[in-house]
């Protein structure tokens, strides 16, 4: 700084000294406490630089520095035997209030354009035995590099005029010895690991219920199926070996929704034709002759199976002509005749 620059300061501030009475004693100890500032920003600097977080925010670097060190005679500077100081900055420009612990390097430094940085490097204990307020006009960043605990005796109640947004890149397990309510007043969705593949399995105890349509874009695997209306299917219905059972209901097929009647109890209608590799029995019923499908010709008709109605009639019925009766019973039947 230029002698000039230096008489310009000490006339803004005319409570200190002019140029002419500082002697040279004053200007050796303001070198002198020069150098010890220096050495002791070197050292402090040097431990703010261990562990800094530029996660979210940085730390804003203290006015006094090598290049801009504190101004004599306005930097009022108390120490102690161990290394604490205490400094009371009044350079123009820089004003600042440093308190630094000398061991631990712990530091509180408040700036002059109103920032404050506090800085403990063991652990640190904030304890407040009342209430305890905290408010912040623009925003929070916390950083937690390791794990963070919180324990509420109460209720813990948050609001967010914005979007909650939550990344868990391990699992994320929640429990409730009460009820857990899950409500949007517009879609909820729920994937599991939509891109590589997943589950998302539901049990409960007692019973699941779903209280809309269930749509159901794959296949539907249960040990059963209850319904207290009715099931639809659009591309049909596949039952495995123990088939399709109604206690009181029947079987309606052929006929377009919503045109398809309700089945009456124990009947079977269709409007098609019905095809069966094996039997088809009616202990108590007949099979009843029509004009259309294969029983145009008899009673019943079978492609593959035997029809046991028509042989009986066929083998046991007789024709009465001019010559007198005559059996279609098989020769063997016929020899015994």
């Amino acid at each position: 700084m230029t002698d000039e620059e230096l008489e310009k300061l000490l006339a803004d501030h005319p409570q200190t000294a002019s140029l002419d009475d500082v002697s040279k004693k004053e200007e050796a100890e303001n070198l002198t406490q020069n150098d010890k500032y220096k050495a002791s920003f070197d050292t402090l600097t040097s431990a703010l630089k261990g562990n800094p977080s530029t996660n979210l925010f940085t730390e804003p670097p203290s006015p006094a520095d090598p290049d801009n060190p504190p101004l004599y005679p306005f930097n009022q500077t108390w120490n102690s035997e161990s290394g604490h100081s205490i400094q009371l900055d009044d350079t123009p420009g820089r004003e600042r209030v440093s308190i630094h612990h000398g061991k631990s390097q712990n530091f509180i430094e408040m700036h002059p354009n109103g920032d404050q940085v506090i800085k403990v490097f063991g652990e640190g204990f904030d304890i407040t035995i009342g209430k305890k307020n905290i408010y912040v006009s623009g925003a929070c960043n916390i950083v937690v590099k390791g794990d963070c605990n919180m324990q509420v005796g109460g209720n813990f109640n948050h609001e967010v005029t914005g979007d909650y947004n939550l990344a868990v890149r391990g699992k994320y397990n929640v429990r409730s010895v009460g009820n857990i309510s899950i409500s949007g007043d517009e879609d909820v969705g729920i994937a599991a690991n939509e891109k590589f593949g997943g589950q998302i399995n539901l049990t409960a105890s007692d019973a699941i219920n779903l209280g809309s349509d269930v749509f159901v874009h794959g296949s539907i695997a249960c040990d059963s199926l209850t319904a207290d209306s009715r099931v639809n299917a659009g591309m049909g219905v596949y039952a495995g070996p123990f088939g399709f059972t109604s206690s009181f209901g029947g079987l309606s097929l052929g006929l377009p929704t919503p045109a398809t009647p309700v089945a009456l109890p124990g009947c079977i209608n269709i409007v098609g034709s019905m095809t069966a590799l094996g039997s088809v029995n009616a202990p108590v019923g007949n099979f009843l002759k029509t004009n259309v499908g294969l029983a145009t010709n008899g009673i019943s008709s079978s492609i593959l199976g035997a029809d046991l109605i028509n042989d009986i009639l066929y083998n046991f019925h007789i024709h009465f002509s001019k010559g007198g009766a005559t059996s279609t019973t098989p020769n063997k039947m016929q020899s015994n005749v």
